[in-house]
């Protein structure tokens, strides 16, 4: 679901017209009085990415992200803070969501993901998010390659926890598995 809104400035444009915490601290409060969180926000290029999920850990609706976005745009116009033109996009992060900060990992306990580290080690780990703190995320392993993982014998693997410190994470997102869930015995579907 995305709600677009296009707004215009000065025909001046850079990819650091924007401060994505200003933007945050602006978009917060006008989030929560629209029934919204505020997930994230991104400047991708010219288009402002505002990520926003529903209060109550339900599903957020379209008429809250148009709401969220005409507030938000008209904020945005009256606060000044992006030079250039620029695009607003307000949606909803997803069911498969980039995880960028501590918050985020901790929304995800439960939930099933894939984390790939930096140099040196550059790991692909799948797993079940356990735990999340301000400094690492614990990891239940499904799948784990890359890193020298097959060429020694105390490396993790499968069934394993992991504690992966933030700081070793260059890119993570939740994954969702498509597809029924299996069926208990009588035909019903189990959890």
């Amino acid at each position: 679901m995305t709600d677009t809104a296009a707004a215009s400035r000065a025909p001046v444009h850079t990819s650091s017209a924007v401060d994505p915490s200003q933007v945050t601290a602006l978009a917060e409060p006008i989030a929560a009085e629209t029934g919204c969180a505020l997930y994230d926000v991104q400047w991708r290029g010219g288009t402002l990415v505002v990520l926003a999920t529903a209060t109550e850990g339900a599903a957020i609706g379209v008429e809250a992200l148009s709401k969220l976005s005409r507030r938000l745009s008209i904020a945005l116009d009256t606060a000044d803070l992006i030079n250039g033109r620029y695009v607003l996009e307000v949606s909803s992060p997803g069911l498969e969501r980039s995880l960028r900060r501590p918050e985020h990992f901790a929304g995800a306990v439960g939930e099933r993901a894939v984390i790939r580290t930096s140099a040196p080690l550059r790991r692909r780990i799948v797993g079940e998010i356990l735990e999340a703190d301000g400094s690492a995320v614990s990891i239940r392993i499904e799948e784990i390659s890359g890193g020298g993982v097959a060429e020694h014998a105390d490396q993790p693997e499968a069934g394993q926890t992991l504690s992966v410190p933030f700081g070793d994470i260059a890119k993570a997102r939740t994954t969702f598995e498509w597809g029924s869930p299996p069926r208990g015995p009588g035909g019903r579907q189990g959890r």
